[in-house]
This record gives structure tokens, sequence and C-alpha cells, in this order.
């Protein structure tokens, strides 16, 4: 570590006065931690809620898909659109099916322990990805006027009792927006062999003995709280093994989990439920939704991994006896008609989808705007109908 901060040309005082929370950590290669800026009355919350986020922005209208919709036939070439099976489900009239490879959606579905909210969206007319991204991971409807400098899930676990466990959990190499500002926060997308720190335990040594020097300011606090924290997850996952070291981690479903995103980062959660790590709150990211080009190639994978993580994670909860509750969001949809390279570009309206153990599955919720003209937002979007903000409020109603 000394020769480490040498190099950088920096005093070992001077550069954890100079350091932020979030700086320090990244520049030793520890997950994040940062103090949180408000509190609010506590609330109670029976089971954890974790966000399945669709970064790229996922067209719903592919994953249970209109078939015999007019309007859809008319709008998508063949090759957008795939053949009539027996996943089907009647909403508003209207028959929908799941994709061919979310059978683990349909099955989810069909036994109660999910449901489909459809339009669903942010309000606000922006495509952007960023822009999109950033509201609902604020928990705003416009970045204009921002209530504080809190993320969304840092909002809601500052209303819980203060706690020394670890209440919020990114399954991803990073923290979301969502848990900026948290409290205590760490990101870590596979704990297969625990949380590492760059360096080992040569850098955990030299970490201790540094905060002992420097140990009244706040950079230090900061990265040794965050420091004590992963100690204490790698502590409780060596707990699991009789060899004193940290063993991969087994589902007891019958679906195992794949090795992609989403099922790396839901296994970790449910490493952390296991070992009783306190995590209320948690995030996983499922990237390369952004179907410009070659959509139904690019969906088959993306909508057989989702699929294939959402059953294995609620086989295991099952078989653990362990509560929770699961939103699937995304930042908007995709257009309607799909374009010249089999894809669909920036849209409005999406589908979000809601499982766990108190969710009363097997039903689509929301209003279906329908996909002619009038009835399509700037007369090429599936409308939203239901404001993403109010999936998440009864998400956590039936934590």
């Amino acid at each position: 570590m000394k020769k480490y901060l040498n190099s950088s040309h920096l005093p070992r005082r001077k550069f954890l006065k100079q350091s932020t929370g979030l700086g320090a950590l990244s520049y030793l290669g520890i997950a994040h931690l940062a103090f949180a800026q408000i509190q609010n009355p506590p609330i109670k919350q029976k089971a954890p809620l974790i966000v399945v986020f669709q970064r790229g922005a996922a067209d719903g209208l592919h994953l249970l898909s209109p078939l015999e919709d007019p309007d859809f036939i008319a709008a998508r070439s063949p090759e957008m659109r795939f053949a009539v099976n027996d996943y089907r489900v009647t909403f508003n009239d209207v028959n929908f099916y799941w994709h061919p490879e979310a059978k683990g959606l349909a099955n989810l579905y069909q036994t109660k322990k999910l449901l489909a909210w459809q339009a669903v969206g942010i309000n606000n007319e922006t495509r952007s990805h960023f822009e999109a991204q950033e509201m609902i991971e604020r928990g705003v409807q416009s970045l204009d006027q921002l209530p504080d400098n809190l993320g969304w899930m840092t909002r809601q676990a500052n209303k819980m009792p203060k706690s020394s466990s670890l209440t919020l959990f990114s399954a991803n190499p990073q923290l979301p927006r969502s848990m900026q500002g948290a409290l205590q926060a760490l990101a870590a997308r596979d704990l297969q062999g625990g949380i590492l720190i760059n360096g080992g335990i040569a850098t955990e040594k030299a970490l201790e003995a540094l905060f002992k020097v420097d140990g009244t300011l706040v950079a230090t606090s900061l990265m040794q709280n965050n420091l004590q924290a992963i100690q204490r997850v790698n502590q409780l996952l060596m707990q699991q093994s009789e060899q004193a070291k940290i063993i991969p981690y087994e589902t007891r479903g019958a679906t195992p989990y794949p090795n992609t995103d989403p099922g790396v980062g839901l296994r970790s959660i449910a490493r952390l439920l296991e070992v009783k790590s306190g995590v209320q709150f948690a995030w996983v990211d499922q990237g390369g939704w952004d179907t410009h080009e070659n959509q139904p190639g690019r969906m088959n994978g993306l909508i057989k991994n989702l699929s294939l993580a959402l059953q294995a994670f609620d086989e295991d909860m099952q078989a653990r006896q362990q509560d929770y509750t699961l939103v699937v969001l995304t930042e908007f949809g995709r257009r309607l008609r799909s374009n010249r390279s089999n894809g669909t570009d920036h849209g409005h309206g999406s589908l979000a989808l809601v499982m766990g153990s108190q969710v009363p599955g097997g039903q689509i919720l929301g209003s279906w705007p329908g996909l002619s003209n009038h009835q399509l937002d700037r007369g090429v979007d599936l409308a939203v109908t239901t404001n993403y903000e109010k999936v998440l409020e009864q998400a956590l109603a039936w934590t």
C-alpha cells in the first residue's frame, strides 16, 4: 500500500483528505458505501425487494406478444413475430402469447407466482436511455427538479429502522443510481468466491493499519465501514463450509442458475439471503435489450436467460422457505413497427413483471391501450397507461 500511494505522489493523509467516499473506495478497488442524507419515519418490511432491470429498453411486445392483433401483424414482418403457441393469456379480450423461450415465465404465471403488468413506463416523453434510466432509478418523473440526491432504493431503505446489517446489495460490478447516497451498500456480481478486494489479504492489512493512523477523517470512516461490511459478508459465507473457506453456492431448486445475467446476480442475492445477511433491497442488471437490429435472434437468448434465472430463483426461494418480491422493469419499450434491420427503435410503454411469495400471480394488471394508430403514443409507440412508480409501490406493499 505504501508503494501504491507513493506512486500517485500522494502522502497517506493527503490521499484521505482529498478522497470522497466513492472516489476512495473505487481507487482501492472496494465496493461503494456512502452516508444517507435524510431519514424518514421507519417502515416494517417482511421480505426483500429485488429489482431486475432490463437495460437497453426491452420490447415487451416481443416478450408477451399480441400475435393475433391485426395492427401488430401489419406493423411487424413475419420474421419479427413468432408462431402462436400454447402459452396464451387473455387480457381485455386480447390474446397474448409468451415468447417460446419464456417457458419458465409461463410456468410461473400459470402457478400464480408471477403477474404481468402491461403498458408500464415513465410519463416523461424522453427516448434517451440515460435520462429514462436515471428517472426510474432516482424515482422521479423529471430530472429538472430532483427532490434530493438519493436513489429510489436508498430512499426506501432510509424509512426502515437503522441496522448494522447489509441493507442494500447490488449484484453488479457497481452500484446502480437507485442506491445513490446509501448508508450501507455493497456491489459484487458473483459471490461464488466471496467479495474480493484488489490485493487480497495484504491490502486488507494495509488498509486496517492506515485507518488506525487517520481514523478521524470522513473518507477513513467510509472506507473502514465498508471494509468491515465486506469482511462480515465473507465471514458469513465462510460459515457455510467446514473447511474454513468460501465454497460455491448450490441451489435447492430443480433449475440451475444460468451462468449469465441476471442468473449470476440472482444467485448472489440468494446466497446473501441464505446466510441471513440482512439484505432488504437488491438490484441486478440484465443488459443487451437495445435491439435496433437482428431482434429475433438476440431476444431468444435474452428471454431464455431471464426466464431460466427467474424460475431458478423462485424454486430456490421456495425450497428455502424464503419470502421475497421481485420486479422486472426496463426504461422504456420499443416501437410497434419494426425497422428494415429486423429490429425496433426506441419506444414508450413496455411490460413489467412482478413475482414473489405474496404476489397474486396468474393475472395481467394495468390497462391495455391498443395498437391502432390513434391509440399509439405519438402515433408510433405503445402508450403508457401505468406509471412505473405505481408498480414499485404495489411491489413494496406485497413485501
